[in-house]
């Protein structure tokens, strides 16, 4: 049914995300919380869904309460002005030196995200005893749903998708696979190459706008993009389409839309994040817009360095340092540092965030968190860091391109296996209107020509 299909667009749905939201902003939600509950448990209809939408909108307006220990700006001149740290000086890559880094890089994202798409959604046990039954454990290669009917049966395993989110026909397990597929991770890299092809580097978040509602179908949009989508529609733009009566504004979103703005500035972080910044706003706001920055400052270190807790500790001097997120990341790092193991390092992720929970799930802060520890432990490693990133669940696919991308970019290609390369055809396919199918080659030399550009 298509009512099951336009997930995130109804208020009354998206109300008890949004209390979870507010809570965790510091907002003093309490006088609400009785009139709000009172809608929750009103039936499904017409006056509940009004309610709820007024209910969002007030929610959104509570005040942060005064012991609220976080300081977390939403515009770009207040996050600068936040900034205390002074990051190093870097060298800037070559370009004519750059073409084996950006070929690592676009396909280390593709080939994480491949491995990580059949078991997203699933939790990280349910993840380990369905590979070890199936005797794909430890796992070393893509997934295949081709087992015993028993196991198949067991863990539900079905080609089907049954969303049929992004035109799949099958579910991407490797057994179903001759291309790469479209995905939202993959639809976005493309989507800013658009962006930066059409509008220079001097593009605004409504170019970025415009881009989505352009060439983007708006059921390939989810959560807070989907939200977002809507409120454009409605003339609401950025940055009030981010964060207008939308709950999911701190969630992953953002964060897998920024990697070509790392590409493209190779060795300066501070641009990488300032173009993240003027994406991600479109949908989100706080830890979803500094997840974006990180993200995306990360992969231009990545660019001319291959110290992972250099890279995560310098881009973390690009986002405010006294947020949720920049606490999160730097108390792994210590974590790191004083030698705690990778799976102890991951439980107090798992000990935190409750990952069967869907706002867990897809919270931007968590996922970073995956990717961090990856980096940390297993960097030198691609085939082994992408594992590494789907077997500690919360979004495997996201997460396993994230790291598959700062690890292409900072080894290059010969960093990616062929293992990983030779199962599929190498050709990115998008829902982007006019961007809907490149060779990797391709891909290299347009984003060469982006460096490149004057404009």
């Amino acid at each position: 049914m298509l009512q099951e299909k336009l997930r995130w667009t109804t208020n009354r749905e998206n109300l008890v995300a949004e209390i979870r939201q507010c809570r965790d902003e510091g907002r003093d939600v309490a006088p609400l919380m009785s009139a709000a509950l009172e809608i929750l448990d009103m039936p499904d209809n017409e006056e509940k869904e009004r309610l709820a939408a007024d209910m969002i909108v007030s929610l959104e307006r509570c005040p942060v309460r005064d012991d609220y220990r976080y300081v977390e700006p939403e515009s770009y001149a207040e996050i600068r002005k936040s900034l205390t740290d002074c990051p190093a000086p870097l060298a800037k890559a070559q370009t004519d030196e750059i073409a084996p880094k950006l070929k690592g890089a676009w396909t280390g994202r593709a080939c994480g995200c491949l491995l990580g798409i059949p078991v997203e959604g699933w939790p990280r046990q349910k993840i380990h005893d369905y590979l070890r039954e199936s005797g794909q454990y430890p796992l070393k290669k893509y997934i295949s749903s081709d087992v015993a009917s028993d196991i198949r049966e067991k863990y539900a395993v079905s080609d089907l998708d049954p969303e049929n989110s992004y035109d799949r026909v099958y579910k991407c397990w490797i057994n179903n696979m001759k291309e790469l597929p479209i995905d939202d991770d993959l639809n976005y890299t493309m989507l800013s190459l658009r962006v930066l092809e059409r509008c220079g580097k001097n593009f605004t978040s409504e170019d970025v706008a415009e881009a989505w509602l352009f060439g983007l179908p708006a059921l390939h949009t989810c959560t807070a993009e989907r939200v977002a989508y809507r409120n454009l529609l409605h003339s609401i733009l950025p940055p009030a389409s981010g964060i207008y009566a939308n709950p999911y504004r701190e969630w992953i979103g953002a964060q897998i839309r920024v990697d070509f703005y790392g590409y493209i500035n190779p060795g300066d972080p501070q641009t990488a994040a300032y173009m993240a910044y003027k994406d991600a706003c479109v949908a989100q706001t706080k830890n979803g817009l500094y997840a974006a920055m990180l993200v995306a400052a990360m992969v231009a270190i990545s660019a001319v360095c291959e110290d992972y807790r250099f890279i995560i500790t310098e881009a973390l001097k690009q986002i405010p340092p006294r947020s949720r997120l920049h606490e999160a990341v730097s108390d792994m790092v210590r974590n790191y540092d004083s030698g705690m193991s990778y799976i102890d390092m991951l439980d107090t992720i798992h000990e935190k965030y409750d990952e069967h929970d869907s706002f867990d799930w897809c919270l931007a802060i968590p996922n970073v968190l995956v990717i961090v520890c990856a980096l940390l432990n297993y960097g030198d490693d691609y085939s082994s860091a992408i594992c590494e990133a789907v077997l500690a669940g919360f979004d495997t696919d996201c997460n396993a391109a994230t790291v598959g991308s700062i690890i292409g970019y900072a080894k290059g290609i010969r960093a990616v296996d062929p293992k990983w390369t030779n199962p599929v055809r190498q050709i990115y396919h998008s829902s982007v209107h006019h961007y809907e199918s490149f060779e990797i080659e391709e891909l290299v030399r347009r984003t060469i020509c982006v460096i490149k550009s004057d404009r």
